[in-house]
């Protein structure tokens, strides 16, 4: 009975451990893990695409594989289903190797790719054409053409021919064939030069030469100048036609008004000369024989020429004339030098009596003193190329004539420096030349005037008509940069002494400002402004430094 008993208490225990036990929040989370297939990788030289194969076992939710390699020769590492990347082709003779990592969190996998170098390749000639076609004028005597020959064969030499008899001496060496062209005397043609090389195949090479052109006439004048004396008239001088043209005639031509009858025939130019009564001067003769010419200078000599000095026409670029004081004038021309380039030479010049208006007509020297040389004390005078390395002008002769009726002027003149004698002639109007008597009025016929704002109190009015020109200091007190107009109020303005300070208008003088043609004022006489139709009327009566009196008067717009 006691075993029964003990029997039936054990069969709810029997029961109970034969039962599945069931899965509690508590039991424990399995690892991931990673596996990979492929260990090792082997490519040749040429390279390709790889594959590895992978799997993960207990992902992990928001983890992903990944994929990386440091070598820059495997590239486009990829992972989804599997992992892929590209080899690049090895270049190198040498094998190389690298590692792909494959991870998965804190989990990895080393893949070893390795490749194989490239194999040498045999030493195999290879012959090509670099430049296949070229091309030349008819009258090319000589030609080339370029081949490659890599790993040459001992012993084996280029050999190249041509098709066509006016393409001969042909020579191929260090990768070029050079070869003698006949001038073509027709139209336009072609060759071929065939290369050989052993047993390679033959490369061809493209010859063209184009079509005849006649040459261009060429002038050439057989002398270097044609020097005459003062009194010649006639004169002549040879040329040569290269390439002439059937119909086409020289011809002979110039500028200059005391050269004529200039006649081009049988390879000589002759032509007539007038007699020479002023200064030493030059003339350019141009020979031309259809587009083709050629030039020559012909220099005739002034009577009385000293054999012992050097004759030389002033190479004038710019002439003007300027007043020092009542009575002295200088003339300033320029020069064009290859070396030294744009220089000047002063003449000064004394009149008789004052005029500030122009140099009268007559007849000047170093000679009777009217033209003032350079002293020890004063180094302001007749220079030759003032502006550089010139000199002293100690010798000069100077001839004025003056048409007043057409405000236009004849300047002849000539300097000596040393062994060389500079002549010059001024035809035209003169700057700086006033040509008309000033009368009551004064100076009316204005090409400019005008009035502008300088400074504070100060206005500076300019104007200019033929040979004249003023520029008047205004100073209007109280005027400054911020109630500045663009003229002066009417008003009259006296010629004072510069004033730094004062209360009243006034026209800066005594050695200001305010000038006529480039003299400095005296401190006398006037400016007076007035309003008027269509602007002001300005007028003056002033005196510049030199004593001369000057007036005039303006109206209009300023």
């Amino acid at each position: 009975m006691k075993k029964l008993f003990y029997l039936l208490l054990a069969l709810p225990l029997a029961f109970v451990a034969c039962e599945e036990p069931e899965q509690g929040v508590d039991d424990p989370v399995k690892d991931p893990v990673l596996n990979v297939t492929e260990t090792t990788l082997n490519f040749d030289a040429e390279g390709g695409a790889g594959v590895i194969n992978y799997s993960v076992e207990n992902a992990v939710e928001g983890t992903e594989v990944e994929a990386t390699c440091e070598a820059d020769w495997v590239t486009d590492l990829t992972v989804a289903e599997t992992i892929t990347f590209t080899v690049a082709a090895n270049e190198a003779e040498e094998a190389r190797e690298a590692t792909i990592t494959v991870a998965y969190g804190e989990l990895s996998k080393s893949v070893t790719v390795k490749q194989e170098g490239e194999q040498p390749k045999p030493n195999t000639p290879v012959f090509e054409a670099v430049t296949a076609v070229v091309e030349y004028d008819w009258n090319t005597t000589m030609g080339e053409v370029e081949y490659k020959l890599e790993n040459p064969i001992e012993g084996v030499e280029v050999k190249a021919k041509s098709n066509v008899m006016w393409i001969s001496q042909l020579q191929a060496k260090d990768g070029k064939i050079v070869f003698a062209l006949a001038e073509n005397s027709g139209d336009a043609r072609e060759g071929k030069i065939t290369a050989e090389y052993g047993m390679l195949p033959a490369i061809e090479f493209t010859v063209k030469q184009g079509a005849y052109v006649a040459p261009a006439p060429v002038v050439n004048i057989n002398e270097q100048s044609v020097d005459l004396a003062y009194d010649a008239t006639e004169g002549s001088f040879t040329y040569t036609v290269e390439n002439p043209v059937e119909g086409v005639v020289a011809e002979a031509t110039t500028d200059a008004e005391w050269i004529s009858n200039l006649v081009a025939a049988d390879g000589t130019v002759s032509f007539t000369t007038s007699v020479n009564d002023g200064f030493v001067r030059s003339a350019t003769i141009t020979v031309t024989y259809g587009e083709a010419s050629d030039s020559i200078e012909v220099k005739q000599g002034a009577e009385g020429q000293n054999p012992d000095l050097n004759y030389y026409e002033y190479n004038m670029m710019s002439f003007e004339a300027k007043p020092r004081t009542a009575n002295v004038w200088n003339i300033i021309m320029s020069e064009k030098h290859p070396d030294l380039g744009e220089v000047f030479t002063r003449i000064t010049v004394q009149l008789p009596e004052d005029n500030s208006g122009l140099i009268p007509t007559g007849e000047y020297s170093t000679e009777d003193g009217s033209i003032i040389v350079n002293t020890s004390t004063n180094n302001s005078y007749s220079t030759w190329r003032y502006t550089s390395s010139g000199a002293d002008i100690t010798i000069c002769e100077l001839y004025v004539e003056n048409d007043l009726e057409a405000h236009t002027s004849y300047i002849e003149g000539r300097f000596q420096i040393g062994n060389d004698v500079y002549g010059f002639v001024f035809e035209g109007a003169v700057p700086g030349f006033m040509y008309e008597e000033l009368g009551d009025e004064g100076v009316t016929n204005w090409t400019s005037f005008s009035s502008r704002y300088a400074f504070d109190d100060c206005y500076i009015i300019s104007g200019a008509a033929e040979g004249f020109s003023v520029e008047f200091y205004i100073h209007e007190m109280g005027v400054n940069k911020n109630n500045h107009g663009t003229s002066p109020s009417a008003g009259t303005y006296p010629v004072l002494n510069w004033m730094y300070s004062t209360s009243e208008n006034y026209c800066e003088g005594a050695n200001g400002g305010s000038k006529v043609n480039g003299i400095y004022l005296k401190s006398e006489g006037e400016v007076v402004i007035e309003e008027a139709a269509g602007g002001y009327t300005v007028t003056f009566n002033v005196v510049d430094s030199n004593g001369t009196a000057w007036k005039g008067s303006y109206t209009g717009a300023l």
